[in-house]
């Protein structure tokens, strides 16, 4: 949120109803809302399979650019970061404010999951955070979603 504005992206996919139901739904709550909304269809795309999944924890001595440093690590780790969330805890006696991170990304190859863990550990030993990593490596299917 910057000031009092904020963007929201959703993606849908789902029945033709659905979707029309969302459509006609969304304008009248905006307007009860004071909000701008602006909606556009696009095509389905297929995903490329994404068999790892990682889940980080920091916490670490708020500093400008720390979320960009970890969010670097992911990217040049080619994996595509789902979810971020932050925030920041006040500074408390001699405690200097602290920065909390929570990052789920998703590795369209195992080796990168497996080898981010090394470059996250460093990475918070460099800054001298505190932090934990979890890898989930999922079996590979077909599926789509919706299927």
């Amino acid at each position: 949120m910057l000031g009092e504005e904020f963007t929201f992206i959703m993606l849908l996919s789902g029945s033709w109803n659905a979707i029309t139901l969302i459509e006609s739904t969304l304008p009248q709550k905006g307007a009860e809302l004071e909000l701008l909304i602006v909606m556009k269809r696009t095509n389905a795309h297929e995903r490329p399979p994404m068999p790892a999944t990682v889940w980080v924890q920091v916490e670490v001595k708020d500093s400008p650019h720390i979320i960009e440093r970890f969010t670097d690590l992911f990217d040049s780790s080619q994996m595509n970061i789902a979810e971020l969330v932050s925030r920041t805890q006040p500074a408390e006696g001699d405690r200097p404010p602290q920065l909390y991170i929570q990052i789920t990304a998703h590795s369209p190859g195992k080796a990168d999951a497996l080898n981010i863990e090394q470059a996250f550990h460093r990475l918070c030993t460099e800054l001298n955070a505190q932090g934990s990593i979890n890898v989930v490596n999922y079996p590979q299917h077909d599926e789509r979603d919706g299927e």
